[in-house]
């Protein structure tokens, strides 16, 4: 089922982000929060019944159902903010979503328009993109907010690059990049010989960039990390002996 931006895929208890095909296995509270607000779109479902759902678990308490509701509208991402409703003393409600309506109405008027005022339409926006394009300054690059070198025993030196928009407010970062430093130093050799770290600007999502020589050639790797816990972790140990980062 359709859930904002998300597919919400009941028997496998998963919430799949569409554009990027990030998935999420709902815990026990999530996913009972979540099926009862889709069994009752667009009806009021009081808080007594999201704490019991179905009467075989323990039920929820006040605090699990909002950290369960927090969490599942996080996933959902801000422009979806609005879907779930918070309706104050008596519980939540889930919006019933019109984007296929909307958008057939919406064709249906272009339609109706005189074909002129399509053209002037389009010509507007051509000149206003074309417009656009020529303000934006190319010449300058983004520069790293932090860059530091990483020492291997074997005396290989690998460069980190720290990347934000905002250089306030940056402490996770600085301490993610703190972790994936100390973990290659352990290296006694490794392929890479850059890495390229950023957060996502809502602090949910790390991505890191490594790229390096491996038998005579330039390899990249993209790593994507989700974590809606708090506080997040990201990069454990558990993760880094999966990734192998050490050659």
């Amino acid at each position: 089922m359709q859930v904002g931006g998300c597919w919400f895929d009941r028997e496998r208890g998963l919430l799949i982000e569409q554009t990027s095909q990030e998935s999420w296995h709902l815990p026990r509270a999530e996913l009972q929060v979540l099926c009862l607000l889709v069994e009752h779109q667009g009806k009021l479902v009081s808080k007594h019944d999201l704490k019991t759902g179905d009467g075989v678990h323990t039920p929820l308490t006040d605090t699990s159902l909002a950290r369960a509701v927090f969490k599942i509208r996080s996933f959902l991402g801000p422009q979806h903010e609005g879907l779930i409703e918070t309706v104050k003393g008596q519980g939540y409600l889930l919006h019933s979503v019109q984007g296929g309506a909307s958008k057939r109405l919406l064709t249906s008027q272009l339609l109706a328009l005189p074909s002129w005022s399509l053209w002037l339409v389009f010509g507007f926006m051509l000149a206003f993109i074309v417009f656009y394009i020529r303000l934006i300054d190319h010449s300058a690059p983004t520069n790293a907010i932090q860059s530091s070198q990483i020492y291997l025993p074997s005396g290989q030196v690998i460069q980190q690059h720290l990347y934000a928009q905002s250089k306030t407010n940056n402490t996770l970062l600085f301490e993610l990049g703190e972790r994936l430093s100390q973990s290659l130093s352990l290296c006694s050799s490794s392929n890479w010989q850059e890495a390229y770290i950023s957060l996502s600007h809502d602090k949910q999502v790390l991505n890191i960039t490594l790229r390096g020589q491996k038998l005579g050639q330039s390899v990249v790797r993209n790593l994507k990390i989700s974590d809606l816990s708090s506080p997040k972790k990201f990069i454990d140990s558990d993760w880094l002996q999966g990734v192998e980062i050490c050659d």
